[in-house]
């Protein structure tokens, strides 16, 4: 299948039954094999849900060593499919084999939901151009939803979630919201109905009805790791291929930007300019709410792009430099994770103090220890997981994935308060990220919902257990797959221990999307946002260092700082309360490196470094490579 096509057609089309029993078997005893002895999460979820799966893919087995004839292959596909979703993590999942696997089904329009009259709305929020079935004038963008095929929407929605995995009431709903139109057949078997009819409020407030049918369409597969080897990766797998499949099919002119390389310019004057590399990943506006004017960054994802790990974070440090300086709302909402130490050192970007990551640890089974001895980049982790068999200890110790000299070289680069926007598919980097913000005590968290996705793990796919460990896992057949968290993550601060898989971020306030919300463009979040910024202190902190003789003299432009030290190659030099006057630091005219530090009330709020380039002292601007 290379175009769209009706459902309908492409099951009829659809070879099925090709899995001969040792096909099936294979698959059962891989997926129980990487559940015993490489889930990070397995004694953790079936305590916290009363579930074995391991006994379950038993029975499968011995069902299909027991039972001649092979059977309907979609029953094998449902079970293994209920099993994984039992845990509840959107991390760990079956994926089916061709041709489900690479094939997604959706409805020509999206929908988003809004609260009001204490309830759940929900309006048109695209529509997929160019489709017949849409020439209806009245269904638009911004039109009510009220019936899908006779039910409520409201409970259809709710009832598709039910199926879903998720760790928690929020994440499944959020999940059945993002998925109701638009979904992956590697992951669930295909709709029931080959139509839908669905009943709306048109622009009058009239009840009208339109019929739709399920099309079927090619969804990009990756065949490998989106990302280098050493690039821990926390990603909801699912929600990027149908994420990449709505921008294709909702927003095909930025997809054909982005593969051109072109730029896109906007005729906006406050929105700013993004590298056109990483044009899906960020976009960066000022809003002006009532008389102040602050910066809004959103973060899509935390996926590198061509230029890795590097590029995002300087971009990302270059684009908080060109936002107002007053206020930040950083928004990551919908967004779906990627490489962990990207979201971790963006963190360090907006604040002063040395940001703690998140330790992660290992399962301790026979064969994760082996995977520690074969892997040079896990070897961190080897003496914990050898003392841990001997102690019987169920976890290794917990290491962060970014390591301190990483942080050292992300210079703050915002300096006023922020405000994060999250939802509940907020999932796994995001997660870590969020979660980080929170426990770092950057600002304050506004959330759509009362809790992240909680997806709090590295994710690996059994391709990367195989080419780890020769032997001891196998390929399956036909293209389906397992993937795996292999590392769970822990929280810091005040959480500290706490796992993040399950529990995910709470915000601190909670916001409701709203009707005006949809139609104005988040006009109601964003006042909300503003008015927790109002809250917290503006501060500016500039700083200029001009030599002296052999000493160096220390200006300042200060906001909300009543303090400044400065260390000069890793030693301190001078403290001085800011009155407005210059600091003269004695004898330091040939420093290499020279850190000053802002502190309001004995507590550190700002830091500028200065290293020495060319002959002289130049302020750290960007990330070092």
């Amino acid at each position: 299948m290379t175009q769209a096509v009706s459902l309908t057609d492409f099951l009829g089309s659809t070879e099925v039954g090709r899995l001969t029993i040792a096909q099936r078997k294979l698959i059962a005893e891989q997926a129980r094999l990487v559940l015993e002895q490489s889930y990070a999460l397995l004694p953790f979820k079936m305590a916290r849900y009363g579930i074995n799966p391991l006994q379950r893919l038993r029975l499968l087995s011995q069902r299909l060593d027991r039972d001649g004839d092979p059977g309907l292959e979609w029953r094998l596909h449902s079970e293994l499919v209920d099993i994984f979703n039992s845990l509840r993590d959107l991390h760990t999942r079956y994926t089916l084999p061709q041709p489900f696997n690479g094939v997604a089904v959706f409805l020509p329009f999206l929908l988003k939901e809004f609260t009001e009259d204490g309830r759940p709305r929900y309006l048109v929020s695209r529509r997929q151009a160019g489709q017949p079935e849409l020439d209806h004038a009245e269904f638009r963008f911004g039109v009510e939803l009220t019936h899908w095929n006779g039910v409520p929407i409201a409970r259809a929605v709710e009832r598709f979630g039910e199926r879903l995995p998720g760790a928690n009431a929020d994440a499944r709903h959020a999940r059945a919201v993002q998925m109701f139109t638009v979904r992956s057949l590697a992951f669930a078997p295909p709709p029931d109905e080959e139509w839908i009819t669905i009943g709306y409020l048109d622009a009058s407030g009239r009840a009208r009805e339109i019929r739709m049918t399920w099309n079927a369409t090619p969804i990009a597969v990756a065949t490998e790791s989106p990302a280098p080897a050493d690039v821990q990766l926390g990603v909801d797998i699912e929600g990027a291929q149908l994420a990449r499949l709505r921008a294709e099919l909702f927003a095909p002119e930025a997809v054909a930007a982005e593969e051109s390389g072109q730029e896109i310019v906007a005729d906006d004057p406050d929105v700013v300019p993004v590298s056109p590399d990483l044009a899906t990943v960020f976009e960066a506006r000022r809003v002006t709410v009532g008389s102040r004017t602050v910066g809004h960054l959103r973060i899509r994802t935390f996926m590198p792009t061509g230029g890795g790990i590097v590029a995002f974070v300087r971009e990302f440090t270059r684009l908080l430099g060109a936002l107002p300086q007053d206020g930040l709302v950083l928004d990551v909402r919908g967004n779906g994770g990627g490489a962990v130490v990207a979201s971790e050192l963006c963190l360090q970007a907006l604040t002063a103090r040395p940001v703690e990551p998140e330790p992660a640890q290992f399962a301790v089974t026979p064969l994760n220890l082996r995977l520690c001895r074969t892997r040079d980049d896990l070897e961190r982790w080897l003496p914990s997981m050898d003392q841990a068999l001997e102690s019987g200890a169920p976890y290794s110790a917990g290491i962060p994935f970014t390591e301190r000299e990483w942080f050292d070289a992300v210079p703050q680069s915002y300096f006023g308060p922020v405000v994060l926007l999250t939802d509940a598919r907020c999932y796994s980097a995001t997660d870590i990220f969020a979660a980080g913000f929170q426990d770092n005590g950057i600002g304050l968290v506004l959330g759509t919902d009362g809790n992240t996705g909680a997806g709090g793990g590295n994710v690996w796919q059994l391709g990367d257990l195989i080419g780890s460990l020769p032997g001891s896992f196998q390929p399956l057949p036909l293209g389906a797959g397992v993937s795996l968290v292999i590392r769970r993550l822990l929280r810091v601060g005040a959480k500290a221990g706490t796992p993040l898989e399950d529990y995910g971020v709470v915000p601190d306030k909670r916001h409701s999307p709203t009707r005006r919300d949809i139609l104005a463009n988040d006009a109601d979040l964003l006042t909300e946002a503003v008015a927790l910024l109002d809250k917290s202190p503006a501060r500016r902190f500039d700083v200029t260092l001009s030599p002296s003789g052999d000493d160096l003299t220390a200006t300042f432009d200060v906001l909300g700082i009543d303090r400044a030290d400065i260390e000069v190659d890793g030693r301190p030099r001078c403290s001085a309360d800011l009155d407005g006057s210059p600091v003269v630091v004695v004898g330091c005219g040939s420093a290499r490196v020279v850190r000053v530090r802002g502190f309001d009330d004995g507590t550190v709020v700002g830091l500028r470094t200065f290293v020495r380039k060319g002959g002289g002292l130049q302020l750290l601007g960007t990330l070092e490579d």
